[in-house]
């Protein structure tokens, strides 16, 4: 049985009434909010293991609490999944860019809801709080989401964690696309290309301290490699 405590943030009582009975009949634990500042709230005091906000919220949009979330220390690394009635590429992109884990299009069926939940709940738990020294000048913690390069501390999202971690596995070899896809996004069926793309554009600007940025991730036929730059003497490590 599942003891997972979903928070849900949603303005349209019926939209988070059916949520709320979706999710309590799949043996979800769950706590409602109907306004971005209260769902905050909660999920400061809750610390919930995954959170489904709507993108219109009064108060606090989905996007914006997205950002908040992920700038607090206490809950960057709380999934989160933005749910809306729009279902432009921009608005997923957007909502992705601020920090959402996943990106649902209403009306949606309880049964992909499920799927995605589980999904991504799934990739969480696989995810065991260790330091690793994966390549020269990189150390990563994997359950703050930090890196230190070359001595500088870099803030990744979940995506760009768990990107960056597979990469630095294997320096200077190629990693397919469509291996980095499935362990971003699992057996989700859509197109997450250009999700992909925007991830690994953000981590080497993240990991450049150039204007322009220098392209430590390489993109190549078929994937992508990641190529440590020549050592220096900082001898970067985790934090903790």
């Amino acid at each position: 049985m599942a003891l997972e405590i979903i928070e849900i943030v949603e303005d349209d009582q019926s939209q988070a009434k059916l949520l709320d009975q979706i999710l309590r009949q799949a043996s979800f634990r769950t706590n409602v909010a109907f306004d971005g500042p209260a769902g905050m709230q909660d999920v400061w005091r809750i610390k919930p293991s995954l959170i489904m906000a709507d993108d219109n919220l009064p108060g606090l949009t989905g996007r914006e609490m997205c950002k908040r979330l992920r700038q607090d220390p206490s809950t960057k690394h709380i999934p989160i999944i933005v749910m809306s009635g729009f279902s432009s590429e921009e608005r997923r992109a957007e909502a992705l860019d601020a920090g959402a884990d996943d990106f649902i299009v209403k009306p949606y069926s309880g049964t992909e809801l499920l799927a995605r939940v589980r999904a991504l709940l799934r990739r969480c738990r696989q995810s065991q709080p260790h330091d690793e020294e994966l390549a020269e000048d990189l150390a990563l913690t994997e359950h703050l989401y930090l890196a230190v390069y070359r001595g500088k501390k870099i803030t990744l999202s979940a995506h760009e964690w768990n990107a960056l971690r597979r990469l630095a596995t294997t320096v200077g070899s190629v990693v397919p696309r469509e291996e980095l896809k499935s362990l971003l996004w699992g057996d989700d069926t859509l197109m997450h290309d250009g999700e992909l793309d925007r991830c690994l554009e953000q981590l080497n600007r993240k990991l450049s301290d150039d204007t322009p940025p220098v392209d430590t991730i390489k993109i190549v036929p078929g994937g992508f490699r990641l190529t440590m730059l020549a050592s220096d003497d900082s001898g970067g490590r985790a934090m903790h």
